[in-house]
């Protein structure tokens, strides 16, 4: 079991399904023996059922159905009087305040490393270079054959800076977070080295990611903190104040 995965994240995987073997059992005896277990299971399960016992369509079109139906019969006016009006309106928006109010706490509560990744990863696109030849790297990730760029990465003697970085998000996209972590790194230390900022703030960004995706979100939220605090950085806005607050519920 990954020792990273905090009590509340499985017993959210727990309610999801996503568990089995020795640690769906560990889990099974811990809400049956432990009473503050069983009782945060009991919570997790009951926000869950009311998002889905809450749909905003589902009250919202009900709520509307119900004001035509009122309308078309004979014995009410065509104009709902205001008061009635303000009624009804007020409740589609407390339906509206509670479903969001439930989803979001949901949300907030069911974060998980991977969750987080999978919701914020967007694979680096690579873009044209005039005056420039690809190389073999670059021509496979253009293709998206991420299994070539690192069968060539792995055939090179020296890797540049740029091998270093297409390797990383090769294995990112393939999802060897640890392979991508040290490409990532290897590709700062020669940046450093040579006193080069190739891919850098790129870099920055995905090596965020890549910790993410290994379930470190600690080391994760160093990097997302450094890049949200410069307005400049060019993926500051990926990084928005809700991606930072369940990162740092996860630390």
């Amino acid at each position: 079991m990954n020792e990273n995965i905090t009590p509340t994240e499985l017993l959210i995987q727990y309610i999801d399904g996503e568990l089995e073997g020795e640690t769906l059992d560990a889990v099974k005896d811990s809400i049956r023996l432990n009473p503050a277990v069983n009782e945060e299971y009991e919570n997790l399960k009951s926000a869950k059922e009311a998002i889905s016992s809450f749909g905003l369509k589902k009250q919202i079109g009900t709520l509307h159905a119900e004001m035509m139906q009122e309308l078309k019969e004979e014995n009410i006016p065509r104009i709902l009087p205001a008061r009635s009006l303000l009624r009804r309106s007020l409740s589609i928006a407390a339906t509206v305040l509670l479903a969001v109010g439930l989803y979001t706490a949901y949300q907030y509560l069911a974060v998980s490393p991977e969750k987080l990744f999978r919701e914020t990863y967007q694979p680096f696109i690579i873009h044209e270079t005039r005056g420039t030849n690809p190389s073999a790297i670059d021509i496979a990730y253009k293709k998206s054959d991420m299994e070539g760029v690192i069968r060539d990465f792995k055939n090179l003697s020296s890797p540049q800076a740029q091998d270093y970085f297409m390797a990383g998000n090769a294995y990112l996209n393939t999802r060897q977070y640890s392979k991508a972590i040290e490409s990532f790194t290897a590709m700062q230390k020669s940046n450093k080295m040579h006193e080069t900022h190739f891919y850098e703030e790129d870099t920055e960004y995905y090596l965020a990611l890549s910790y993410l995706g290994n379930g470190e979100p600690a080391k994760a939220a160093l990097l997302f903190e450094k890049i949200q605090s410069d307005k400049s950085h060019p993926y500051h806005q990926k990084v928005s104040s809700w991606l930072m607050a369940r990162l740092h519920r996860l630390r």
